[in-house]
């Protein structure tokens, strides 16, 4: 595929034991926190892997959460009001590019919420390997679609929900700050839309159309670069390049789409690709110069470039105007859009009588602080790297979407 996506690493988390004996008046609430402490190791185990199978991730992921829900909300209310055991467990979460800094807080939502960042965060690593084939075909390419859509709609529930985290804007750049969940839910709907346009372009869509969704994605990538720019250049430098990138990519095919070309933006683009191969930040390293996505740019410009020479010395014998024609950015066709997430149901181990359980009078008194900087170190999380093909498709856009 002739896509190219960069990732930034998984949130770490330190092991969560549950460890509520003195809570624990019977075997229901019992079973539910050794339940919890399996099913939430397992889960992220198959995280470290961005090919493990999508719909077991998924249902990992949804019963993880159905059996946490007594921890978010009360069992007893159908108004899904508050949980009398929200504060009791203090879950230490890392962040996905300030990686060496451990975060910890007495908040459920904080544990809930990191666990719905990281399969976003799955979501996109899988879609990234699924489009590292050699050859992508229709349905894959379909399910890389629908990943990205359903990342981008985690992350949209996530920033509905990350005000009830305390304490959290004393770490700059950290996954919670709500320009870091834009930036995540922007380059989801960007990248959608390259699948979208890599469609057209095989289906010999009207070259409007195709301007017009390559104008509206690198108006996204170039939000995104915007939203991370206040952050620690020495960490954000590379994903801020690879927005950088995308936004000129884009524009050029936008160019070229309307009927001409800016050879010019080829050139920013080389300059660009050499500095992201050597910026600083997370992620595996790529050379993006290198890649498929990179090197269609330039014949395609070309060719554009000279049938608009040659049909106007042949034919129309116009004059070239001095300024370039503005690109149209009312895009209402092919957009992407967030796929809505709903949290799960409760677990049918949530009975009345299971929540009633757990005495909260017999615990340790939480901290109700807010965040505070784990002592301990939370060991990187071991991600398997993402095979890529050194192959060049056979067709047009680098990928088969009928």
């Amino acid at each position: 595929m002739a896509h190219w996506f960069h990732r930034n690493p998984l949130k770490a988390t330190d092991f969560l034991k549950y460890d509520l004996k003195g809570v624990l008046r019977n075997e229901q609430s019992s079973k539910i926190c050794g339940e919890l402490r399996l099913r939430r190791d397992k889960f992220l185990k198959h995280l470290e892997s961005a090919s493990s199978d999508l719909e077991q991730v998924e249902l990992e992921f949804n019963q993880y959460l159905a059996l946490f829900y007594g921890f978010l909300f009360d069992v007893t209310d159908e108004t899904e009001k508050e949980s009398k055991l929200r504060n009791l467990i203090r879950p230490t979460w890392g962040n996905s590019m300030i990686e060496k800094e451990g975060i910890e807080l007495s908040d459920s939502w904080f544990e809930a919420l990191s666990i719905m960042y990281n399969m976003a965060i799955w979501y996109m690593k899988h879609a990234a390997s699924v489009s590292a084939k050699d050859e992508v075909r229709d349905g894959e390419a379909k399910i890389i679609h629908t990943c990205l859509k359903k990342a981008a709609g985690v992350f949209d529930y996530i920033k509905a929900k990350t005000d009830m985290l305390c304490g959290l804007d004393d770490f700059p750049g950290n996954d919670f700050n709500m320009n870091m969940i834009k930036a995540y839910m922007n380059q989801c709907i960007a990248e959608a839309q390259e699948v979208t346009i890599a469609r057209a372009i095989e289906l010999k869509h009207a070259a409007g159309l195709i301007s017009k969704l390559a104008t509206e994605t690198a108006r996204i990538y170039n939000e995104c670069d915007k939203m991370i720019e206040k952050f620690n250049p020495a960490i954000f430098e590379k994903w801020r390049k690879y927005f950088q990138l995308k936004n000129k990519f884009y524009l050029a095919y936008a160019y070229a789409y309307l009927g001409e070309s800016l050879l010019a933006e080829d050139k920013c683009g080389q300059a660009l690709c050499g500095k992201y191969a050597k910026s600083s930040g997370p992620g595996f390293i790529a050379k993006p110069e290198n890649h498929l996505f990179f090197r269609r740019i330039k014949p395609l410009l070309e060719r554009h470039m000279e049938k608009a020479e040659r049909e106007n010395g042949f034919i129309y014998h116009d004059p070239v105007p001095e300024v370039c024609p503005e690109l149209i950015d009312n895009a209402s066709f092919g957009l992407a859009k967030p796929e809505a997430y709903a949290f799960p149901k409760k677990s049918d181990a949530w009975t009345i009588s299971a929540y009633q359980s757990f005495d909260i009078g017999r615990a340790d008194t939480p901290d109700f602080g807010k965040a505070k900087k784990s002592k301990t170190k939370l060991p990187i999380v071991k991600e398997e790297k993402v095979y890529q093909t050194d192959k060049d498709p056979r067709n047009e856009s680098g990928c088969s979407i009928m």
